[in-house]
């Protein structure tokens, strides 16, 4: 079992990640938007489409950088979901 495991140590001491991680591909894209672009509500649509990945894996970083999660209710009682920037710039 520790030769195996001493592999795999190995092979990820190795590997070189392909992209970088979500968090600096997040602030990456999040600074090319213009200005007046980026006090707005998005949706989780839009993140998902610009980082190419799903939304549970975009939602923690968003929580990590101060964003918050709101819903817009109607009066049917369906909503739907935004996220909101922090106040503070990246």
């Amino acid at each position: 079992m520790s030769a195996y495991i001493k592999f795999l140590n190995r092979v990820t001491e190795t590997r070189v990640p392909a992209t970088s991680p979500l968090h600096q591909r997040f602030l990456d894209w999040y600074r090319t938007l213009p200005e007046i672009s980026r006090c707005r509500p998005f949706s989780m649509s839009e993140f998902e489409t610009a980082l190419a990945t799903q939304g549970k894996y975009i939602s923690p970083v968003l929580l990590e950088l101060g964003w918050q999660r709101k819903r817009r209710w109607n009066s049917r009682g369906q909503y739907h979901r935004y996220w909101l920037p922090p106040q503070a710039e990246y």
